[in-house]
């Protein structure tokens, strides 16, 4: 221990200080206290925690499922109905804006007879121009290629030439007609007078309609050319190739 006057180190046992004196008794008496005394514990007055239990106790009852106490977990409601078929009719809405759509194009103002005639007739012209550029290519040929072709009478070389161009015109009338209905809905005549040929729904033809329609135009001929003068005789202003496609022809707006 240290003397608390003149703070030198002092053995345990002694009483007085050798260096200055001072009565060490007290201090020494205090130290030995400490070191022999046991310290003083603070008691809790708070209840101990109670000790988890592994398996909790529970008393045994008799439980019984029913059938209202079994739920059968489903995904999200549909957003379609249930009761929907594909072979039920469409509701009234659905059948009225469809009949809407189709009398639209019904009332679309038809092209009449005169019109139609006239855009046949141009259409016609053009094609007799382009069979005729092929039976004058025949007919030169005819005198250019032999000898005896070149006294052949102008007339015969054409009685020659004509009836093996008329397949040829056959096929023309045919191609024509189909690429341009199939494609434009319209030839070039119906291009000059503001005509197009369409469905009564409104949609454009396909090149198997343009072509029966085509080959419709024969069986119109036949009878003194009575299928095309059947428009003129018709509120509908259809004529029987456009009866046998189910087709209208509309003036354009």
């Amino acid at each position: 221990m240290k003397c608390k006057r003149c703070r030198a180190a002092v053995p345990d046992d002694a009483d007085t200080c050798p260096h200055c004196g001072q009565d060490l008794s007290s201090l020494r008496q205090l130290l030995k206290d400490f070191y022999t005394e046991d310290p003083v514990r603070m008691e809790s007055h708070d209840p101990p925690p109670p000790e988890p239990e592994v398996f909790p106790k529970s008393e045994k009852k008799d439980i019984t499922v029913g059938p209202e106490d079994i739920r059968i977990v489903m995904g999200p409601v549909p957003d379609y109905d249930r009761d929907f078929s594909l072979e039920e009719e469409p509701s009234e809405e659905e059948s009225e804006e469809e009949e809407e759509k189709v009398s639209t194009w019904d009332r679309a103002l038809r092209g009449g007879f005169w019109l139609r005639s006239m855009a046949f007739a141009t259409d016609h012209v053009i094609l007799l121009f382009l069979v005729a550029i092929f039976v004058v290519l025949g007919l030169v040929s005819l005198a250019m290629g032999t000898s005896a072709g070149r006294e052949i009478p102008l007339l015969r070389q054409v009685g020659i030439v004509l009836p093996v161009f008329l397949p040829l015109g056959f096929v023309l009338n045919l191609a024509y007609f189909t690429f341009f209905h199939g494609t434009w809905g319209k030839t070039i005549g119906k291009m000059i007078f503001g005509l197009r040929v369409v469905r009564p729904d409104g949609q454009p033809l396909t090149y198997s309609r343009a072509l029966v329609r085509a080959l419709g135009y024969f069986l119109s001929s036949i009878p003194f050319f009575l299928g095309f003068l059947w428009v003129g005789f018709t509120s509908s202003k259809r004529s029987w190739h456009d009866a046998l496609t189910d087709t209208i022809v509309i003036r354009e707006q």
